[in-house]
């Protein structure tokens, strides 16, 4: 296969900075802290965390930002990912302020908002369309280096716990952190020596739920200062306190880059799938290291789970549904899936064209949803280079991978009147230019028609979806977090292993 039309056979995306961000990875105690990011062995960035203190109406404050830039491979490409978040703080770490500025593709997308009585207003801008959300926010509430910022007031002593609650930038979401303090271990740093570190496991839980994905093992020093974090994600995620230089050493723009996003999250699988783009049943065997399948895969009308009952494996039945499949839903569904968002921007006059080009004189919701589907296979160029795109940029370029394919569809569609949202899963890979088959990252759309959700994928112009793409999530992106339908590709990252044991 030519490899200028691998997207539309394998488009993964992993956003990268939502990964890092739940592990709580800078210090808030050091006034200039240096960070090397390391993902399966490879170096991929850095972050830098500074802080000044300032005043406002006479009161002190400290001003902190916390730098993350990610080069990685994807291909033949060289992507640059940068997250900037910022707080205004009170000295013993209340957060009054924060500023959220998230770079994957030309434009900015800034999150931003005041801690006003009790409540956190967040305001999502950058793209067409302003977002705002409102959630509760106490005074314990700290930044996403919680855990550091803890320890640096109070150094933790071997059997000791604590509880934190930390926010995640990107995910706009607050996470409950429980720290354990274990043995001190002598402990490998990134300039090869070994130190004396308490080890203290940060474990996480979201909505009263524990969430493995959000775990750290977090290596400490006697004044509190995280040396080193070990996170089990992407084949394993290392982040060593340095300096300036050892953080900025390699993986910068134009060095050599070693990790590749994509052939490094093929899920390998025991059974091939011949002709997998034309099946469409296939049962397969599911095993997640430290979940339940059925807590993370849903069903719907293409798959059905059914548990082990052992809490780490379950059989999941895939197949392609019509138009016309299946029962009926409600006569609508919410207007979230009707209305533009800050991604699926379908007021904007670019989009609203290209939909009315690509429908023609059809009439009827499904041949529209299909043709618009053909349109963005056809229309757009396929590249590996943006990993998160809103549909106004995308309808300016054309440009993009999966997710550009995906959010310009749910776009179009909203804009013609067809209600939509993105589904996040896998998709089974198969192409000569990876050694390895198996199932890849993927995000495709889905439309209401027929009163039923219907799944198309404009990077494979599929208007019947074959039975290897699996669906995590899905979503309308409304919002001020449109990254969170990302999180479940987290979860299962370097931790799920697929069986196909019955096709047709």
């Amino acid at each position: 296969m030519d490899w200028s039309r691998l997207p539309r056979r394998l488009s993964v995306v992993v956003l990268l900075e939502a990964a890092l961000v739940l592990i709580a990875p800078s210090a808030a105690r050091a006034q200039d802290a240096w960070d090397a990011i390391f993902l399966a062995g490879n170096k991929i960035g850095h972050i830098h965390t500074f802080i000044e203190k300032v005043s406002e109406k006479g009161k002190p404050l400290n001003r902190v930002r916390v730098d993350t830039v990610l080069n990685f491979r994807r291909g033949d490409d060289v992507v640059t990912q940068k997250i900037s978040y910022g707080t205004i703080e009170t000295p013993d770490g209340e957060v009054l302020r924060l500023d959220t500025r998230t770079l994957t593709s030309d434009n900015e997308i800034r999150v931003y908002g005041d801690a006003i009585k009790g409540q956190m207003n967040l305001i999502l801008e950058g793209t067409q369309q302003r977002q705002e959300k409102v959630i509760p926010w106490g005074s314990d509430v700290r930044g996403p280096y919680a855990a550091e910022q803890s320890m640096a007031r109070k150094p933790m002593t071997k059997g000791e716990s604590r509880t934190l609650k930390m926010y995640i930038p990107d995910l706009n979401r607050i996470v409950d952190i429980e720290l354990k303090a274990g043995d001190t271990v002598d402990t490998l740093l990134g300039d090869g020596a070994k130190r004396p570190l308490l080890k203290v496991d940060q474990l996480a839980r979201l909505d009263g739920k524990p969430r493995s994905e959000m775990n750290a093992v977090l290596w400490v020093d006697a004044s509190g200062q995280v040396l080193k974090q070990d996170v089990d994600l992407l084949g394993g995620m290392t982040i060593y306190r340095t300096t300036e230089a050892g953080a900025k050493a390699a993986g910068a723009p134009g060095r050599a880059v070693k990790y590749d996003q994509i052939r490094n999250t093929i899920i390998k699988v025991g059974r091939l799938i011949p002709n997998p783009y034309q099946t469409r049943y296939v049962k397969y065997q599911l095993t997640l290291k430290d979940s339940d399948p059925a807590e993370v895969f849903p069903t719907d009308a293409r798959q059905g789970i059914q548990p082990a009952g052992d809490g780490r494996s379950a059989t999941l039945i895939v197949q392609t549904v019509g138009p016309t499949e299946g029962t009926a839903g409600a006569a609508s569904v919410d207007a979230e899936f009707l209305r533009p968002n800050g991604i699926i921007t379908s007021g904007h006059d670019r989009v609203k064209r290209l939909a009315q080009r690509a429908i023609g004189n059809a009439v009827d919701p499904w041949d529209q949803a299909v043709k618009i589907n053909h349109w963005v296979f056809d229309g757009m160029k396929s590249n590996f280079e943006t990993t998160f795109a809103p549909a106004s940029e995308v309808a300016l370029n054309l440009t993009g991978d999966c997710t550009e394919h995906s959010v310009l569809a749910a776009a179009m569609s909203r804009a013609v009147g067809i209600p939509s949202r993105v589904a996040v899963g896998l998709i089974y890979v198969d192409n000569e230019k990876f050694p390895v088959k198996g199932f890849g990252f993927h995000m495709w759309h889905e439309v209401y028609v027929n009163n039923r959700w219907v799944a198309l994928d404009s990077s494979f112009d599929q208007s019947s979806v074959d039975a290897t793409h699996i669906k995590l999530s899905d979503s309308s992106l409304e919002g001020v977090s449109p990254f969170e339908s990302f999180l479940p590709i987290v979860r299962v990252l370097g931790k799920l292993t697929i069986d196909p044991v019955e096709l047709r």
